[in-house]
């Protein structure tokens, strides 16, 4: 059986940090592969358990984590009875909540109390599981976030390169998008690792692999494909997309 699924938009003042939550209820246990994100995702544990795999480590996630970008496929289980509420940021909202530099932090399942003040984040796990109803377990989270928020200053030419990517579908080269915003690359890519979490290459690649993820239906050639969004041959694609999402582009598409 599939869990049940609720998504909320943010509120008006954590638009600009936050991109969607969703309220995941499962009632039987439940496996899903997780492809890489394009930013970071906070994941808090109501009910049950939440385990996590990559590669060949396998561990349980904290009550409260924060997880940013991968390079390859997460596979998760959760058991009979879990609840979990994600927050998922825009590419660089996560920035504005911490005094640091994002790259610093973890692909997967750094605890939120190695990251905010204990006490905040008690009192919103206790209201929480105090309630009920959805929409109301929404507003106590989005009341945290709005209680944590920086006054960080986010470079617009770190937007403006990401907007270049999406339009490219990451197919643009990164020397030409540091071109297009007026920096050196050394700069370009030291900025964008602090607020992004990633290198602008590994951010740029997984833009372009879920973008050849979704146009796969019109392709009647994974060489054609292959071609099209910049990959060398189509071993190369085939290469990357098994790393991205753990299966072949055939496997994926049965």
């Amino acid at each position: 059986m599939l869990p049940t699924v609720f998504e909320y938009k943010p509120r008006l003042q954590l638009t600009p940090y936050v991109e969607s939550y969703l309220l995941i209820q499962c009632e039987e246990s439940f496996s899903k592969s997780i492809i890489p994100h394009h930013s970071f995702v906070l994941t808090i544990k109501l009910k049950g358990n939440h385990h996590y795999q990559i590669h060949s480590d396998s561990r349980s996630l904290p009550i409260v984590s924060l997880s940013g970008l991968r390079k390859t496929v997460k596979h998760n289980t959760l058991s009979k009875g879990t609840e979990i509420l994600i927050v998922k940021f825009q590419p660089w909202g996560a920035f504005s909540f911490f005094n640091m530099s994002m790259n610093e932090l973890n692909e997967v399942g750094t605890s939120g109390y190695d990251l905010w003040n204990q006490s905040y984040l008690n009192e919103m796990y206790a209201r929480l599981l105090e309630t009920k109803d959805n929409h109301s377990k929404i507003d106590h989270v989005e009341n945290f976030l709005l209680k944590m928020i920086k006054k960080q200053t986010i470079d617009k030419r770190i937007l403006e390169a990401i907007s270049q990517m999406n339009l490219s579908q990451g197919k643009i080269k990164i020397n030409e998008i540091a071109s297009i915003v007026n920096l050196s690359i050394d700069t370009f890519e030291k900025n964008f690792r602090e607020i992004i979490g990633g290198t602008p290459k590994q951010f740029s690649s997984i833009i372009r692999m879920n973008s050849a993820i979704r146009a796969i239906p019109t392709y009647n050639s994974f060489t054609r494909l292959a071609y099209d969004f910049g990959y060398f041959d189509q071993s190369h694609f085939i290469k990357e997309f098994k790393s991205f999402t753990g299966k072949t582009p055939t496997q994926f598409l049965t």
